[in-house]
């Protein structure tokens, strides 16, 4: 990987948790303590209700942690990103229409004027274009943010109040 290209995504002090094919992949929980990360982090509820599966089962909960260990972004320029999220995430926001035929992450991902293009290829990974290149942090704060949005949208369509 050029180091000028990986200069534009970067996080300083912190190593991509996988690089494969020219993409570098960041876990969520590996930026966790990044100031953008932890700034949408204190904006997103405490903890994100199972709304899909179980309704309303404290055990099916995800804390903010576990939502970001199951969050990984990718990219190999800094404009072209990859969301990933692990199978946890389903029970928190409908990645496919198992709820409603509307696709609220990705509504939320588009709603934002860093993206000028988004996808929902699969399931659990969502494709994007950003008008500028952002480092790694800052999409992962960006991911967070629609997460957040999506989970508090389909709540609010099944009249779920959420906690905090």
């Amino acid at each position: 990987m050029p180091w000028f290209r990986r200069r534009r995504y970067a996080v300083p002090g912190v190593t991509p948790t996988d690089s494969h094919g020219g993409w570098d992949a960041y876990d969520g929980t590996r930026l966790a303590d990044r100031p953008a990360v932890r700034a949408v982090l204190a904006q997103a509820p405490p903890h994100f209700a199972d709304l899909v599966f179980t309704p309303g089962d404290p055990d099916m909960a995800l804390t903010r942690e576990e939502l970001l260990a199951n969050v990984t972004v990718a990219t190999a320029d800094g404009l072209s990103w990859t969301l990933s999220l692990g199978e946890e995430i389903k029970a928190v926001v409908d990645t496919g229409p198992d709820v409603f035929d509307d696709d609220l992450v990705l509504a939320a991902l588009t709603a934002r004027p860093e993206v000028a293009r988004a996808e929902h290829p699969d399931r659990e990974v969502y494709e994007m274009t950003l008008s500028a290149p952002m480092p790694a942090d800052e999409m992962l704060a960006l991911s967070v943010a629609a997460l957040t949005a999506a989970h508090r949208e389909l709540a609010r369509r099944l009249r779920v109040e959420l906690p905090g």
